[in-house]
């Protein structure tokens, strides 16, 4: 059994100044009568244009925004796992039954009311579904291709029927069906929805309704007081767009900022050492990895010339102090995968490796690739062509930096020549998606299922033009292990064994599944952080009474 990460207690989820961790609130939840004075001011790295789900970007920042104006018919429970008719809590929907093992009936609560006083009706989950089909507006293709149809039986009953059968049916609608209100926007064109006054004004059926925006600054919402799951203990939420890190912890420190998460390990420090903010941990979604280009840059019909080989890929992890570079950015509170695997995905298996850095076996790995130095200069070569490669990442994240700087200074060690290729935000986005890169240093919020690996680690999405399969990694026994576990009646061990063909095969270097490390003003009570969707609770925050702020109003 392997040993446990310091923080695994706060494994499932830490809940601040409350007795429990619970999910978002059932419906019938209460929340208390009093008059609600609280504010909660958080920080997105970018403006919010499209604050809707479906319509707008995949940003995590817009959907954070559109979390709160817009509910899903159910969220995950504390245990993250996506298998079963029992794997959501209800928001929007009351309850569900499966009618056989393609068809889920849906019964929404009907105290669900649009912001404009309207229902809440089977009728806008259909239309949506609509929308996500339709190819002008487009949606991820893994929610939207297994769902063969979506119909309204009743004004509050909906039936989900799916093209094949899989344990993760109530997940892939419950949870990614967030509706839009279809008496608002069935007449009009739906690629005029995202530039329409609707979605600069958005009329949801969550917890708070849209105020305003000031372009390139903020983003205020208020809370619903006659939200049918209960009055929000949280008057007023105000995202700042703030998308220089050090700026943020600043503004945090000065007061201006209630909550940031994802504190590297000295602003951890920092505000520990203040007495108006606590730190609190967190399960996380994060993963951090450096992918490995399988086709030649720019190139899509060619391997790559160095890359391709798999000895090669796995020296250049065996020669690298994966742990020591994780604790470097992260602290103790990161694991260290074999695969793409954050430590949600820890209910299929444990993200931690054991595997230390092994200099000599990388350099034996190299020697067996035909790498040698033949010239006594400290460089590997093969033909008279030396061993280089770069690292592309963006100038803007010096975690990702930091992590470059490490992974060059230890691949000299056993004669590879690595350059940096540290380059601005656009720059970065268009190398890395047209495939001009060896090595990309990436960061993403892993989705909660397995059942995504498709989207970009398989053989079809490395077909697809500018798909999220940049790197071109394509293994049919990897695919072949993903589509029979989402296929089988107990999906675990079939995604088991597709992380491990993914850690045998080394398409990426994976450095670090960290934790959540979140500093939040003390006066807020009842605090919950969720990996998935972080800010889905906050309407169930409340400001301990007697320690409101000025802008608590």
């Amino acid at each position: 059994m392997r040993r446990p990460l310091p923080v695994r207690a706060s494994l499932v989820l830490t809940c601040l100044l409350a007795g429990h961790a619970t999910a978002p609130a059932p419906a019938g939840a209460q929340q208390r009568a009093t008059p609600v004075r609280a504010t909660v001011v958080l920080a997105i790295p970018g403006d919010v244009t499209t604050p809707l789900p479906v319509i707008g970007p995949g940003f995590t920042h817009s959907t954070d925004v559109a979390d709160q104006l817009f509910l899903r018919l159910g969220f995950l429970k504390s245990t993250f796992q996506t298998i079963g008719d029992n794997a959501l809590s209800p928001m929007l929907a009351r309850s569900w039954r499966r009618i056989d093992p393609r068809t889920i009936v849906f019964e929404l609560d009907p105290r669900a009311r649009w912001h404009d006083g309207a229902p809440v009706t089977a009728g806008d989950v259909a239309f949506t579904w609509r929308l996500m089909t339709n190819p002008r507006v487009g949606s991820d293709r893994a929610v939207v291709e297994p769902i063969e149809s979506v119909d309204s039986l009743a004004p509050h009953r909906v039936r989900v029927r799916f093209r094949r059968t899989f344990r993760e049916q109530l997940y892939l609608a419950g949870f990614n069906f967030q509706p839009l209100p279809a008496h608002l926007l069935a007449r009009m064109p739906a690629e005029s929805i995202a530039t329409s006054e609707y979605a600069r004004h958005p009329v949801g059926n969550g917890p708070f309704r849209y105020e305003r925006r000031v372009a390139g600054e903020f983003i205020e919402l208020r809370a619903d007081s006659t939200f049918f799951l209960g009055k929000p203990g949280i008057a007023r939420v105000v995202f700042r767009v703030i998308g220089n890190p050090a700026t943020k912890l600043t503004m945090l420190l000065n007061g201006e900022l209630d909550v940031m998460d994802n504190l590297p390990p000295a602003a951890v420090i920092q505000a520990k050492a203040r007495p108006d903010l606590r730190v609190a941990t967190f399960t996380s979604n994060l993963i951090v990895y450096a992918r490995f280009n399988a086709r030649a840059p720019g190139d899509s019909a060619r391997t790559h010339s160095v890359l391709s080989d798999r000895r090669v890929r796995s020296a250049l992890i065996g020669a690298l102090d994966r742990r020591t570079m994780a604790r470097n950015a992260f602290g103790p509170n990161a694991a260290v995968p074999d695969a793409v695997q954050s430590v949600t995905w820890n209910w299929v298996a444990h993200a931690d490796s054991r595997r230390p850095r092994d200099v000599a076996g990388a350099r034996a790995m190299l020697a067996q690739a035909g790498w040698r130095d033949s010239d006594a200069d400290g460089i590997l070569d093969r033909a008279g062509v030396p061993l280089r490669v770069g690292i592309l990442y963006p100038s803007t994240s010096s975690m990702r930096n930091d992590f470059a700087v490490q992974m060059q200074a230890m691949w000299r060690d056993v004669g590879v020549d690595a350059h940096l290729e540290r380059v601005e935000g656009p720059v970065y986005g268009e190398r890395r998606m047209s495939g001009r890169f060896d090595i990309d240093v990436t960061a993403v919020n892993q989705d909660p299922s397995p059942m995504s690996l498709v989207q970009s680690w398989s053989c079809a999405a490395a077909a697809e033009a500018r798909s999220s399969n940049t790197a071109h990694w394509c293994d049919a026994e990897f695919d072949r292990l993903v589509s029979s576990a989402t296929a089988a009646d107990n999906p675990t061990p079939g995604y088991r064994r597709a992380l491990a063909r993914m850690a045998s095969e080394a398409p990426a270097i994976f450095l670090a599944a960290p934790y959540n490390q979140v500093a939040l003003h003390a006066r807020y009570e009842n605090v919950q952080i969720w990996p998935i969707k972080a800010w889905t609770s906050l309407w169930q925050w409340r400001v301990r009474p007697g320690a409101e702020l000025p802008r608590d109003r």
